[in-house]
């Protein structure tokens, strides 16, 4: 086993454990806020007042086949976006292509269940979280090395998670700057093109695998329809419920703890702005307001706050906090090292997290207590 291989397998396997059931387990872990608040006092109704059943199934037809769609529908703009970058034509239209695909990318990916779990194709898809920057030691190192085995997107799927996904083409595509890289001359440029148009397609094809797995359901979208006592991802439709739940309070959690509090803390700019994905190539508000944007219509399409009679308000409460969010978002400029010079636009992050703060603590605590759920810990703890 070579050092790249080595270090794609130790990247990938705390986000990727071997074993199905083990990585739907791991990846979809019950978060820990739920739990701490737990001890607010809410008058919970009766299981049997909850129809369980329904939330999955909401989710499956009103959140993930639209967002797989338009994920798949944002590809071949990237496709021709690299090839006029790469053939001497304008940069804008592929800058263009990759800022809808990192939007479409941050909506869908917050779900992570169902057929994003299943193949790690949440990870080939983008790899996020990624705090030991696996993304740019692998892909520094292959386009160094000009490994030809990567610009076949056939064979790319056999690589490291790291080196397949949205993340990988903005390391390959993009310098620290924001400038594109593509139209760069030599070897090395080529070698770049032919890896980005390798990167698109391999994107294009399994964007589509997740829309099919959710339009004809498999693997864990089908067990979380389907539980029952031999299942070993569900045995009630309320465990399904909770499960899916949970996911999405996970990517919460992610949003909040591991980029908007280190974004607004301390320490140098360019680091802060980096724990936000694609900052790089200055899509992090971008990625921010796709992942926030998706989080509200993943709740809403559930159905959750409908659930129950006491919890009807937090629908609202969810799409106004939503449109807050993004407004500022949207003040924000886009280099994120350049806006945090600016106090105007700090404050707009810091408000921001203040609305995730605040709908934490709201479908974590009072959402999670009406529907009679229990969580347990965070599996992104240490990334």
């Amino acid at each position: 086993m070579t050092d790249a291989q080595r270090e794609a397998r130790q990247g990938s396997d705390a986000r990727a454990p071997a074993g199905r059931l083990a990585h739907f387990a791991a990846s979809m872990a019950l978060t820990g806020l739920i739990v701490a608040a737990g001890s607010v006092a809410i008058s919970k109704p009766a299981a049997a007042e909850v129809d369980y059943s329904r939330f999955w199934p909401a989710i499956v037809s009103g959140f993930a086949l639209p967002a797989s769609d338009a994920l798949v529908e944002v590809v071949p703009a990237l496709d021709s976006g690299i090839e006029t970058a790469c053939t001497g034509g304008s940069d804008e239209p592929f800058s263009a292509a990759f800022s809808d695909a990192v939007e479409a990318v941050a909506r869908l990916s917050v779900l992570r269940a169902g057929a994003l779990a299943d193949e790690n194709r949440l990870e080939r898809v983008a790899f996020i979280p990624d705090g030991r920057g696996v993304v740019r030691r692998q892909v520094t190192r292959l386009i160094a090395d000009r490994d030809e085995t990567a610009l076949d997107a056939a064979r790319l799927r056999d690589k490291s998670v790291a080196l397949q996904g949205l993340t990988a083409l903005e390391w390959a595509a993009f310098d620290k700057d924001g400038k594109v890289l593509l139209a760069d001359a030599g070897e090395e440029g080529a070698y770049r093109c032919a890896y980005a148009a390798a990167l698109a397609s391999r994107l294009g094809e399994t964007a589509t695998e997740i829309r099919d797995a959710f339009a004809a359901p498999t693997g864990q979208t089908e067990l979380l329809l389907a539980p029952g006592p031999e299942n070993g991802l569900a045995r009630t439709h309320k465990e399904a419920a909770g499960f899916v739940f949970n996911a999405l309070m996970t990517s919460l959690e992610l949003i909040r703890d591991q980029m908007l509090v280190p974004l607004v803390g301390e320490g140098p700019a360019a680091s802060r702005a980096a724990r936000v994905p694609f900052s790089r190539s200055h899509n992090g508000t971008g990625y921010l307001a796709g992942a926030i944007d998706g989080l509200s219509q993943a709740f809403l399409a559930a159905g959750f706050a409908q659930g129950s009679e006491d919890g009807a308000w937090i629908g609202d409460t969810l799409a106004f906090e939503r449109g807050n969010a993004l407004r500022a978002l949207g003040a924000v400029p886009a280099d994120l090292q350049a806006a945090l010079a600016d106090q105007q636009a700090s404050g707009r992050l810091g408000y921001v997290l203040t609305v995730l703060t605040g709908l934490r603590m709201t479908l974590g605590g009072e959402l999670a207590g009406y529907l009679d759920f229990r969580g347990g810990f965070n599996a992104l703890d240490g990334d």
